[in-house]
């Protein structure tokens, strides 16, 4: 986990160290990984999560998703790098048996506060990568915060679909959505001929 992430979710423990669980007695429903086909939530599962259990919930979803990480060493290039992390991050979401409580209620400020360290990171990477991207406007930290807000858009959606997507379809349609926000600023690693005048 990044010491920015680390930071945030002790930040807001601290803050909402007063708060709970609530807990409901109607059983959520959520969603076999495999097929999308709704799946039992234990019937003790909280209706809505809050306070210390949503900090849990968000440090261990970053933590899974930064042991998937390539890492810029992996050979695979930037673009590709960015794709693998959408699609770990979808994927962990959509099989997370708690998913469907935190991504059905408001974002409050712990949810906010992991969109903005998720979009601060992402635009590091787009800045780190600048060799082989292209400046564009708006800037790099606007695109991030915008790819960032649609990725969990377009996961929070699947929770109120019935029947689920599929799994795939989601990552699939997630980082769609989410290159066509960074695009202008990536570049493709493939040599671009260029006519010289008179050369032919």
């Amino acid at each position: 986990m990044t010491a920015t992430t680390v930071e945030t979710v002790q930040s807001v423990q601290t803050l909402q160290s007063a708060q709970g669980v609530r807990h409901v007695e109607t059983t959520p429903r959520a969603s076999s990984p495999a097929t999308g086909r709704p799946a039992s939530v234990p019937a003790s599962a909280p209706a809505v999560l809050e306070g210390t259990a949503l900090a849990a919930y968000f440090a261990a979803l970053t933590a899974a998703v930064e042991r998937d990480d390539p890492g810029p060493s992996a050979g695979a290039g930037w673009e590709e790098r960015e794709r693998l992390y959408v699609g770990a991050w979808v994927r962990r979401v959509y099989e997370h048996p708690l998913s469907p409580l935190v991504f059905t209620q408001p974002h409050g400020r712990l949810a906010l506060d992991v969109q903005h360290a998720q979009a601060a990171a992402l635009a590091r990477r787009i800045d780190v990568g600048r060799g082989r991207a292209r400046p564009a406007k708006p800037a790099a930290e606007v695109r991030a915060v915008a790819a960032i807000a649609a990725m969990w858009a377009v996961t929070a959606s699947s929770f109120t679909q019935t029947p689920r997507p599929p799994r795939e379809r989601l990552v699939s349609d997630a980082w769609a959505v989410v290159r066509s926000t960074i695009g202008p600023s990536l570049v493709s690693d493939a040599p671009t001929l260029v006519r010289l005048r008179g050369a032919w």
